[in-house]
Formats: structure tokens, C-alpha cells, sequence
């Protein structure tokens, strides 16, 4: 029989226990058999045309398995990440949606787009590789600021975006506001900025990715607050893997703060990696990768 608790109550806590014993299981602690490890090469510009990269050193080096790339990836029919919510403008037409390949492909647009991935039997050796890739940057023009990015002479971030609008919201009836705010006997105007932040959780995002062959079935382990979502978006937009052929697990997640609660690029390529190199394939974000790869807010 459930045990009943009142409004009020002080009802004990029942996870801390193994927490603070160290008895947690979170995806970096998560081991399969013949794992090897994955890093990735990240843009230092915010906008910038990918002219060539050079992987030949870093497929040279000890331990490396593979180098992938935002080409690898188009050619082998890997879909870009979809919006998971999307919304309409004031006019009743849907917002833009741009590509937005899971590793860059042409164009990188903000400051720590992947253009590369290498995997290698440990971490030490794949982070060694990953410096040896070779990326020629065009570099152009960036915005900073959502406001800046409205201006008419702001360099586009798509070029099929005009004014870099991706949508036009309102909620409201705005005739009567308007006719309330012309009746009003005072009106007091204020300018509120919302700075952009990183959610900074305890975990960084981390993933497993493993391909079972005998079955065809994938499992992810992930840092996700939302598995589900990331198994419908993950399975049926990005890598057209069918629901039943596709497993997310979310193990303990050492917080969250709505930073996990997306679909990310680095889960989709692990699971699609993970079958091109025939090992189980992890990765684990560093804290100051954290800073310029995780979705910001508010």
C-alpha cells in the first residue's frame, strides 16, 4: 500500500543516499565493452565560410578511429535538427526554420559549431587528433545582440532569412491595449535587458551511443530531461531510425536548468558514429565546451 503524505509533511529524501556515497550513475560513469571516446573541433569564429578541412594528420595519429565530418554526414543522408516547438507570427504564417546540419556544413554561425568529430580509443589521443584538424576559415561579418540583428545593414546568418526574423509574435488584443494606453493618465516607459546565460549544471552533457548488430537496435545513454523527445526527434527527423529500433536512457542527470532538456546535435551524430566505427562511443562535455555549445538563455 502507497504511503500517504500530507500537506506540510517532511517526508525523507530517498536518493541521497547513494549520491553522497558515491553511488551515482551518471552517463560518464557508464562503461560498455570496447567503448572508445570522442571529441569534437569547434569554430572559433561566429560566422565564418568553411573553405576546407584538412583531416589527413588527425586520422594519422595513435588511437584514432575515424574523423567525421558535416560532409560525411550529408552524404550518408543524415537530416538537420529540427525545432521541437515550433510557433507562428501575428500574420498566421509559420516561423523560419533554416538547416540546421548537426555538424556544420559550408557556414559555421556561432562561436563553437562543430565542424569536426574524431573518435579514438581514449580520450587523451582523440582530443590530440582533434587538434590536428585543419579547418581554412573565411571569416565574415557577425551579430551580437538580438536587437543588432534586426538593424537593416546586420549581416544575415541565412541568407534565405530576411532581417534575420525568424518569426513576428504577439498575444493580446493590441487595439484595445492601444486604447487603454491613449486614456491613461500617465504612462511610465522602461527598457529591460535580459542577459544571455549559461545554465552551468552540476553534470555536464555527456552521451553513449552503441549499435547492436545481431538485433539493429541503438541505445543512448544521455544527459536529457526529456529522453522521449530526444528518441522522436533523434529516430524519426534526424537519422530516420524507426521508434522500436531506438533506445534513450537517461541514467541520473547531475542537474539540469532546462540546458537538457533538448535534442543536441552530439547525440545524433555519437548514435550515428557508433554503427560506422563498430564500437560503443562516448563523449563527455567539457566545462568551457559547455560555455559555447549548450542552448543559452533565457
Amino acid at each position: 500500500m502507497s504511503e500517504v503524505i500530507g500537506i506540510g509533511a517532511a517526508p525523507r529524501r530517498k536518493e541521497d543516499l547513494r549520491f553522497l556515497t558515491g553511488r551515482g550513475n551518471y552517463v560518464a560513469d557508464i562503461q560498455r565493452p570496447a567503448m572508445v571516446a570522442s571529441v569534437f573541433v569547434r569554430s572559433p569564429h561566429a560566422h565564418a565560410e568553411i573553405k576546407s578541412i584538412d583531416t589527413g594528420a588527425a586520422r594519422a595519429m595513435p588511437g584514432v578511429l575515424a574523423v567525421f565530418t558535416g560532409a560525411d554526414l550529408k552524404t550518408d543522408g543524415v537530416n538537420g535538427l529540427p525545432c521541437g516547438w515550433g510557433i507562428k507570427g501575428k500574420d498566421g504564417q509559420a516561423m523560419k526554420e533554416p538547416p540546421h546540419p548537426a555538424m556544420a556544413q559550408d557556414k559555421v554561425r556561432y562561436v563553437g559549431d562543430a565542424v569536426a568529430c574524431v573518435v579514438a580509443e581514449n580520450v587523451q589521443q582523440a582530443r590530440n587528433a582533434a587538434e590536428a584538424v585543419a579547418v581554412d576559415y573565411h571569416v565574415l561579418p557577425a551579430v551580437i545582440g538580438l536587437t543588432d540583428a534586426l538593424k537593416p545593414e546586420a549581416a544575415l546568418v541565412y541568407d534565405d532569412v530576411p532581417n534575420n526574423l525568424c518569426c513576428d509574435w504577439g498575444l493580446g488584443d493590441k487595439a484595445a491595449t492601444d486604447a487603454a494606453f491613449s486614456k491613461a493618465a500617465h504612462v511610465a516607459r522602461i527598457r529591460l535587458v535580459n542577459n544571455r546565460l549559461v545554465g552551468n549544471p552540476m553534470e555536464p552533457r555527456a552521451a553513449v551511443a552503441e549499435f547492436h548488430p545481431e538485433t539493429g537496435q541503438y541505445t543512448l545513454w544521455s544527459t536529457s530531461q526529456f529522453p522521449h523527445v530526444v528518441r522522436l526527434l533523434m529516430g524519426l527527423f534526424v537519422l530516420n531510425i524507426p521508434q522500436q529500433k531506438l533506445r534513450v536512457i537517461a541514467p541520473d542527470v547531475g542537474g539540469g536548468f532546462g540546458v537538457k532538456q533538448f535534442h543536441y546535435a552530439e547525440e545524433a551524430i555519437l548514435t550515428w558514429a557508433c554503427r560506422k566505427v563498430g564500437r560503443p562511443v562516448k563523449w563527455v562535455c567539457e566545462r568551457s565546451e559547455g560555455f559555447i555549445s549548450d542552448a543559452h538563455g533565457p
